[in-house]
């Protein structure tokens, strides 16, 4: 009985929608009808009283819906017995009264159609229309005393039958299609809620770490008390949030990537990064939702070999937890286990998953990557292992199935290895979508840097000045930026610091510029530049002449790498570390450390020289940094007295203690101030957070061979040259190895091009050095020299950039040039350098000439 119950509720439920447009046609049609069959096209026989009745009987089917509540309790059962009297009985009737006509024998086919438009399923289909035709039958017979055949043919039989069963079969697999699409899409959700498992019970998890770090929550009274939370407590939750949001995104992208399997879409691989295999492995088994703990112990995970690939570690993950998930499904078979092993080569790299369940039919082991299709297990919906295919073959790789019944299954991950053809073939599909911003007012600076960048297929503008860079940012979405320092109108810092701090950029793009890579390019000493790009907001600097190799590492860093700031070695070497902060800036103490404890450090505080040894004496510790002007004693008078041992008896690594000094001034002077109080390396003012951290974990690590190399650049870097302009004219005219980079990269072509620009900006140069000379501006000198140093020096032009790097040096440090004749010097070697660069485009030209007409007359 309850069987019963639940099909006719399933009838009805299959019925529901069409109910209210057929009670209105049987409200409405039955008389109305009568009109037609009685007087437009006359039958032999009609009843008004009939159709009345029927009306009458379609009239709750037309408002089931608003129906009072006890009467909706009956209506699957009115439903039930009012289908045949509404639809078989009266048709069948009608046509039996009227002898067989051709009308209602069309009439009781369109009956049997409208049947099966409302009943899914077939028994119900032939029990009604057998039920309405006897219940017809008996009525004609029992009101008449006969049925009578007039206008019966024979060919209504073949027909009808005809008509009945093809809608039975249309009907039946409608049903099986609408069964099958139920129960994928109840599968479906069981996949994706088995999936969202995992991320679920992470923020769960997460959300409860905030529950025992925050206070309990206050009652009514306790509304005007104010609680505090410790700076740990803070940042703790913040990395629980941070997590959490990871987690969502995570549980997103699963999501999404089964529904792409499911209708067949294209992959996304606008996320795809650099990952390593073995982490991703061992984070798959880790975090797999397992039903208990000995499904764990039966994973063997023999990966001793790692290998990076481009793809996402998510969907990685996804894809063995897929392949554990089908494995773990004969986890009760005698001596079952899996093993995940991975294999590199010189292309391509494996991992491999491989039980020792029951082992798949040759037959099907491509069928099990089909849509849809389910092999060895009941519910499943077909899409693990075609949603994995998909996956992989996204990363440009391959998933095989091999298998030995009843010993064993292994599938085999095939994955490009990260510097193959394939790997950089997938980056330039990524950078397709990424928007690039080029600011330098020297057209031969944009046009190598343009000719780098597209070949990685990126969507390129440029800007020529700060203004427009302004402007560009304003109005776009950029995903990177390469931005001279230098430039007229506004420069280059100054418009990173305006985009930083939100100036004139629309709100939905102002988040955006606080957080996009702008790296730096200059011709300016580094010791110069980098304090700049610290103070306005620059990720990291490149000097001129830009070089592939490094345009290159600048967009695995900000688009592929997932590798964060500071390398796991830095990581190591801060964790646990005791550091001396010694400054009297109380801010600047706080920041530093913040950063540093963020990273496991043990941070002790002095606000002056005195206070720092009387805690050295307190306390051990591994590093200090300290700033250079403090009250009572000064950052040079403290290391001094700390490399001495002065007030120290306790602490007794005085003389091997790494010091950092901060400062403000980095010339040679200061510098040299650092070096003979005894500290070992320097950073300049404002600190950048990246290089604090990772020059105290260098320094920690690898002691002090990193600071004597930075101490001698940056001292270097910061001293003008002290040659002779005679000395400096002994160097070559061109720089070969230059031009000859410049036509592997670039090609003959842009090169020649190039040259040609060059030239002709080059010449302008020179003339408004005269002219600035003559005039006695040093400013105008500085900007000109600053400008030709940077072309020349990308172009090749070696002595014409040594010449104006000289100048350049001389200047910005307010010295006038050193030669009376240092401009005709200048002019000479600007007419040196276009003349052999003119003669080699010439001979060039001649041999291309030469070779063409050779290949003319001597065909192969």
């Amino acid at each position: 009985m309850l069987k019963l119950k639940q099909k006719i509720n399933a009838v009805l439920e299959h019925a529901e929608p069409n109910l209210p447009i057929i009670g209105l046609f049987g409200t409405i049609g039955y008389p109305l009808f009568y009109l037609v069959w009685k007087y437009l096209i006359p039958q032999p026989y009609e009843n008004l009283a009939l159709r009345l009745a029927e009306a009458v009987v379609s009239l709750p089917w037309l408002f089931h819906r608003h129906l009072p509540k006890k009467l909706k309790e009956f209506f699957p059962l009115y439903f039930v017995i009012s289908v045949p009297v509404l639809l078989p009985f009266f048709f069948h009737y009608m046509m039996l009264k009227n002898e067989w006509s051709v009308t209602w024998a069309m009439s009781s086919m369109a009956c049997l159609f409208l049947l099966v438009l409302i009943i899914n399923d077939w028994l119900f289909i032939c029990t009604y229309t057998l039920a309405g035709f006897a219940m017809a039958y008996a009525a004609v017979y029992a009101t008449d005393g006969h049925v009578s055949y007039t206008y019966f043919q024979i060919e209504y039989i073949p027909t009808y039958l005809f008509a009945f069963f093809g809608c039975l079969i249309a009907n039946h697999k409608r049903h099986n299609a609408l069964q099958t699409k139920m129960s994928l899409m109840r599968s479906l959700s069981g996949s994706i809620a088995h999936e969202m498992r995992n991320p679920l019970s992470s923020i769960t998890n997460a959300l409860g770490t905030v529950q025992s770090i925050i206070p309990d929550k206050p009652d009514k009274h306790d509304a005007q008390q104010t609680f505090n939370l410790s700076y740990s407590c803070l940042v703790r939750i913040h990395e629980v949030i941070g997590e959490s949001l990871s987690t969502i995104k995570r549980g997103n992208k699963i999501i999404d990537s089964i529904l792409v399997t499911l209708q067949d879409s294209i992959m996304d691989i606008n996320n795809f990064k650099k990952v390593a295999a073995k982490q991703t492995i061992q984070a798959a088994i880790a975090n797999y939702g397992y039903n208990d703990m000995r499904e764990k112990e039966l994973i063997v995970d023999a990966t001793t070999i790692n290998f990076d690939f481009l793809g996402d570690k998510d969907l990685l993950i996804y894809v063995l937890f897929n392949l554990l998930r089908n494995a773990l499904h004969y986890k009760d078979k005698p001596g079952f286990k899996i093993e995940i092993t991975t294999r590199k080569g010189i292309t391509t790299n494996h991992i491999r998953v491989r039980d020792t369940g029951p082992g798949i039919p040759q037959g099907k082991r491509e069928l099990i990557f089909e849509r849809f299709y389910t092999y060895g297990k009941s519910g499943g919906n077909g899409l693990g292992l075609s949603f994995c295919r998909r996956v992989v073959e996204s990363f440009g790789g391959t998933i095989t199935c091999d298998s030995e019944e009843g010993q064993w299954t292994e599938f085999i991950i095939s994955l490009p290895a990260y510097t193959s053809k394939a790997s950089n073939d997938l980056k330039r599909e990524v950078l397709k979508s990424r928007r690039i911003l080029i600011a330098d007012d020297q057209i031969s600076n944009r046009l190598l840097l343009t000719k780098f960048l597209s070949e990685w297929n990126c969507i390129i503008d440029e800007a020529v000045d700060g203004k427009q860079v302004v402007d560009l940012v304003a109005k776009k979405r950029y995903d990177l930026i390469f931005m001279d320092f230098e430039m007229p109108f506004i420069t280059g810092d100054r418009a990173v610091s305006m985009m930083r701090h939100r100036l004139d950029i629309e709100p939905e793009l102002a988040r955006h510029y606080t957080q996009v890579p702008v790296i730096g390019i200059t011709a300016l000493p580094m010791s110069e530049a980098l304090p700049r790009a610290s103070a306005c907001g620059m990720n990291e600097v490149l000097a001129k002449p830009l070089k592939c190799m490094d345009i290159n590492k600048v967009l695995e860093r900000y688009f592929f790498s997932e590798i964060p700031l500071l390398s796991d070695d830095l990581g190591e070497a801060l964790s646990k570390s005791r550091i001396l902060l010694v400054d009297d800036n109380e801010t600047s103490r706080k920041f530093m450390c913040m950063i540093l404890e963020h990273y496991g450090c043990t941070i002790g505080q002095a606000d002056n020289g005195l206070a720092a040894i009387r805690l050295l004496e307190q306390r051990d510790f591994d590093l200090i940094v300290m700033d250079m002007e403090m009250p009572v004693m000064n950052g040079v008078e403290t290391a001094q007295a700390i490399r001495k041992g002065e007030g120290l008896s306790r602490f007794m690594n005085f003389r091997e203690i790494p010091i950092i000094a901060l400062t403000g001034n980095t010339d040679p002077a200061s510098i040299a101030r650092v070096k003979d109080a005894g500290m070992n390396h320097f950073l300049s003012k404002p600190i950048f957070r990246e290089k604090l951290v990772a020059s105290i974990a260098d320094w920690l690590n690898y002691g002090s061979a990193t600071g004597e190399t930075t101490e001698k650049a940056a001292t270097n870097s910061a001293t003008p040259s002290m040659a002779t302009w005679e000395e400096l004219c002994n160097e070559h005219i061109l720089d070969f190895a230059v031009i000859d980079g410049l036509t592997e990269v670039t090609g003959n072509e842009l090169r020649i091009s190039l040259l040609e620009v060059f030239i002709r900006e080059a010449e302008t140069l020179i003339e408004a050095l005269a002219q600035a000379a003559s005039v006695g501006n040093l400013e105008l000198i500085e900007q000109l020299s600053h400008t030709l140093k940077g072309s020349s020096g990308s172009m090749g032009a070696a002595r014409l950039f040594v010449l104006s790097r000289h100048l350049n040096d001389l200047s910005r440090n307010g010295r006038w040039p050193d030669h009376e004749n240092w401009a005709v010097i200048m002019k000479n070697t600007f007419e040196q350098t276009a003349e052999e660069m003119r003669l080699g485009l010439k001979i060039e030209h001649e041999t291309n000439l030469e070779h063409t007409e050779n290949s003319r007359l001597h065909p192969l």
